[in-house]
């Protein structure tokens, strides 16, 4: 048995990953005294699946699976133990590694991956080999000739219930449907040859800002799932459909209230207080440096066409707002308002096995639509260097 030795590094903020396919920086957690990191948020630069299964985990990275027990200073790679100066966790349905394991286990264990304490900094070293285009095999449910990577974000979660859903069956409220469909919209994109990465797997509450966070170096797009509602009032029930957003800024009064809407789960989170302009300030100021505007409106055009062609609510169009959780994403990023829970048709469509399945595999179409547009271009530029 061989053991390898491990210290606790100093106070860090985050770590970077560099690969091939690029940078991605990782915030760390210090809620139980110890640097940590979300399993999750290594899923895509890394490739890390995770499974937790009672008080044992199983995290697999480059083809090695590492063992850990929940409460327990150390992680099994095969016959080496190798022993950390903290805890693997879960919390808020999310495993945590103790960062000793990504600084010095991972490394020891997989030879591809340095890390460079100086600068904080986990490199991949071993060059990825990537065919090129023109002999890529073709999927044959798609024609998509590349890979593929789609950060999917069921809206709310946890403390943060969305709206209550006036008109769904039981004690649902918006998280809930959020979730179902974001669970069916990944493993249909994963029928299809593509990866799905999901911000959250159970009712857990991510803040705003980190959900982006998700969609890094290798993400092609950020799709966040969520439900409409309007307001009491006499014509509360009147308003159905669907409508897809992109990060731009509000031109009417309902785009505000929409964006006003998901904007408010900031006030779930610990540290609701951002700065002294708020977080609309902040989306404002920033939406002139998202590179990504035309691409996500056309995303957001694909998907509309394809959801509102089976919504019994009818076609609520593509529309723009300043919606805090769309802003950090970098990436072509749309948020899609599944129906309205305050209409009778829409909730019962939206609360159904059926329903979600449907707006799921519509999602999702529109998704792969974008995809082979995106292709067609990258051959185009690619023919005429």
């Amino acid at each position: 048995m061989i053991l390898l030795a491990v210290s606790l590094l100093g106070p860090m903020q985050a770590v970077t990953i560099a690969t091939p396919r690029g940078v991605t920086s990782i915030p760390l957690s210090a809620e139980r005294g110890a640097p940590a990191v979300a399993a999750s948020r290594l899923a895509v630069p890394l490739g890390l699946t995770a499974e937790v299964s009672g008080a044992e985990a199983a995290v697999r990275v480059g083809g090695v699976t590492f063992i850990f027990q929940l409460g327990a200073p150390f992680a099994r790679a095969g016959e080496a133990i190798c022993t950390l100066a903290a805890e693997p966790y879960v919390a808020r349905d999310s495993l945590f590694l103790p960062l000793a394991w990504l600084t010095d286990c991972l490394p020891r264990a997989v030879a591809r991956y340095r890390w460079d304490a100086d600068a904080g900094r986990l490199a991949e070293t071993a060059p990825i080999a990537i065919a090129p285009v023109a002999a890529a095999a073709v999927n044959p449910v798609t024609g998509l000739r590349l890979a593929h990577t789609i950060v999917v974000d069921p809206g709310h979660g946890g403390r943060d219930p969305g709206n209550p859903g006036r008109y769904f069956s039981g004690s649902l409220t918006e998280k809930d449907i959020t979730l179902a469909i974001g669970k069916l919209l990944r493993a249909e994109l994963t029928r299809r040859g593509l990866t799905a990465v999901l911000t959250r797997t159970g009712d857990t509450l991510i803040d705003l800002q980190d959900r982006p966070s998700y969609c890094a170096a290798d993400c092609d797009m950020f799709v966040s799932i969520h439900v409409n509602a309007m307001p009491a009032g006499r014509r509360a029930s009147a308003a159905s459909g669907v409508e897809t957003y992109f990060l731009s800024d509000a031109k009417t009064e309902d785009q505000r209230r929409v964006a006003d809407m998901e904007n408010a789960a900031i006030s779930f989170e610990a540290d609701a207080v951002r700065s002294a302009q708020g977080p609309l300030g902040q989306i404002i100021k920033d939406l002139q440096q998202n590179e990504y505007l035309r691409e996500s409106a056309r995303l957001a055009e694909l998907v509309q066409g394809r959801v509102a062609g089976i919504h019994p609510g009818g076609d609520r169009g593509v529309q723009q707002a300043a919606f805090w959780v769309l802003n950090f994403a970098r990436r072509p990023a749309i948020l899609v308002e599944t129906g309205f829970a305050t209409n009778k048709d829409d909730g019962a469509f939206l609360t159904s096995a059926l329903g979600q399945r449907k707006i799921a595999n519509a999602i999702a179409d529109g998704i792969v639509a974008y995809l082979q547009e995106l292709e067609r271009k990258l051959a185009v530029g690619g023919a005429g260097r």
